[in-house]
């Protein structure tokens, strides 16, 4: 595989990272005191991308329970979500068509050779 393949897997593969914490956190946004998980990427090997999950340490919303509890809420923001998904999806997007231009250019060359 090429290093331009290569490059364009691990990207979409990060994509895909970043969408399922992205879901995580979402799946959670009713959940008290549930801590988001956040996405990084960094420059990986020949070129490539690697994505790495922490955890938000920042505080939920305090609020009253019936009981009269102090409870914190999830620290979930929907539209930071929301952003996150549609970035996620311009960058699979871009590793896909670049992973298909690559594989385009390998066959014309086959072609040439063959």
């Amino acid at each position: 595989m090429s290093i331009s393949s290569t490059s364009s897997v691990s990207g979409i593969q990060a994509a895909f990272g970043m969408l399922g914490v992205s879901a995580h956190n979402i799946a959670n946004v009713n959940t008290n005191g549930f801590k988001k998980q956040t996405s990084t990427l960094h420059e990986g090997e020949n070129g490539g991308v690697t994505h790495t999950v922490g955890k938000s340490t920042d505080p939920g919303t305090l609020f009253q329970d019936g009981s009269g509890n102090m409870v914190e809420s999830s620290n979930v923001d929907i539209s930071e979500e929301i952003v996150s998904q549609i970035g996620a999806k311009h960058y699979l997007t871009a590793n896909l068509n670049a992973l298909k231009v690559a594989n385009d250019v390998q066959k014309s060359l086959l072609d040439i050779l063959v």
